[in-house]
């Protein structure tokens, strides 16, 4: 373990891209402790950001939480509301709030997003946070399938979109971190374990130095 981020707390929250194993739930929570932080997630399937903030049972499709990066156990598949973040600041009081969120609220399939709608979304969480530092990170390429109708113009709008909303949070926008097209999926949206490590490794490339000048 090295000290880089020794004495700093950090909380993810996210969707389904944090809720499984082999994805950002195994990479980002091992690094991190890796660093010497102290890490709690919460991944909930197909949650949006407002979710968060007013909690709605999800579709069932999934939820986790890990500690650190204790051993992975299966999904909760019943249908389950996130813990609303102001209860998981108080519980857990991290210096640094990690979202990942964005595919759950791009309208895949749709002619277009909600931009009010979204934008209510982002704010409904962000003005949540209050003075809690935090990074967001939006979502990458995927893969079409008529499952979930992701396309790579869809998943740029959304990205672009999320640039000007999350504000006050650091924004880490995922389509800069992978290649269009180089992402393999299992259903269009959700990654091969060998394309979240190359998700996760970018995301760890760009959210390291931000939290070290944070932790000093």
């Amino acid at each position: 373990m090295s000290a880089l981020l020794a004495g700093l707390t950090l909380l993810i929250i996210g969707d389904s891209h944090v809720t499984f194993k082999d994805s950002l739930l195994t990479i980002l929570p091992e690094a991190y402790t890796r660093a010497g932080a102290k890490v709690v997630t919460y991944g909930v399937c197909s949650s949006t950001a407002a979710d968060w903030v007013v909690p709605n049972p999800n579709n069932g499709c999934g939820a986790a939480q890990r500690i650190g990066d204790a051993p992975l156990s299966p999904p909760n598949m019943t249908p389950t509301s996130p813990p609303p973040i102001t209860s998981l600041i108080a519980q857990w009081h991290p210096d640094v709030v990690i979202v990942v969120l964005g595919d759950t609220m791009a309208a895949y399939g749709q002619s277009e997003i909600s931009r009010n709608w979204a934008d209510e979304q982002v704010k409904t969480l962000t003005m949540t946070l209050g003075n809690t530092a935090c990074i967001w990170v939006g979502p990458t390429w995927g893969e079409y399938s008529p499952r979930y109708g992701k396309t790579d113009k869809r998943a740029q709008e959304m990205a672009s979109f999320l640039k000007d909303e999350v504000a006050p949070c650091t924004y880490i926008d995922g389509t800069k971190l992978m290649q269009p097209g180089s992402p393999k999926t299992i259903d269009g949206v959700h990654l091969t374990p060998a394309s979240y490590k190359v998700w996760g490794n970018g995301i760890l490339q760009q959210t390291m130095p931000i939290l070290e000048k944070m932790h000093k």
